[in-house]
């Protein structure tokens, strides 16, 4: 294989590792044939591919302008590839999320789910309510993620979070089996099995 065939190569691999790495994490979308979402999430891995499969171009212009431009240009496009990759009523929920402002979560959430009845937007509001302490709504919602896809995993493990809460331990300890048994990702299943053997022990 030669010099000029590395490049290539390699643009090949980082596009099924990119392809891969957005299947995993969005199975849900395929599932729910959310193609539109499913795209979206696949931006900023588009605008690396791109970037990736351009840079043979550039690589015999060095010492002119062309090589700076370029970088500048995927500079600003991968900025923008992530800020539009996600909602920006998602952005806004998680950030509220992760700073302790479930009310504000649970309502981006909630506006998310009337623009796209995703079961991910279900189960991240049952998420904010169960965090809020609202724990019937929060049942609710994470009961209507399983409705909607009864293999997203997290849907089950929130509710069981809540159940354990209220002291519902059976309904628990069969929702964390059920999470673990669908499409949990890998920092929740870790969770979800110590939480499963704690509640079997008592």
């Amino acid at each position: 294989m030669g010099a000029g065939a590395i490049p290539v190569v390699l643009t090949l691999l980082l596009v099924v590792f990119a392809w891969r790495l957005v299947f995993s994490f969005n199975k849900d979308l395929v599932r729910a044939r959310a193609w539109g979402e499913l795209a979206r999430r696949a931006l900023p891995f588009a605008a690396i591919t791109a970037m990736a499969a351009s840079l043979p171009l550039v690589q015999g212009a060095r010492g002119s302008w062309v090589p700076l431009v370029w970088l500048l240009t995927f500079a600003a496009v991968l900025v923008l590839a992530n800020f539009l990759s996600m909602p920006n009523g998602e952005r806004r929920a998680s950030r509220a999320f992760r700073n302790g402002d479930y009310v504000t979560a649970a309502t981006q959430y909630r506006r998310l789910t009337e623009r796209r009845p995703l079961a991910r937007y279900w189960a991240f509001l049952g998420a904010a309510l169960g965090a809020g302490e609202q724990t019937e709504e929060s049942l609710e919602a994470s009961t209507k993620a399983t409705e909607l896809d009864p293999q997203y995993g997290l849907a089950y493990y929130n509710r069981a979070l809540v159940l354990r809460r209220l002291g519902r331990k059976s309904r628990a300890v069969k929702d964390l089996k059920r999470a673990l048994e669908a499409d949990l990702p890998r920092r929740f299943r870790k969770l979800a099995n110590g939480l499963l053997e704690e509640l079997s022990k008592r």
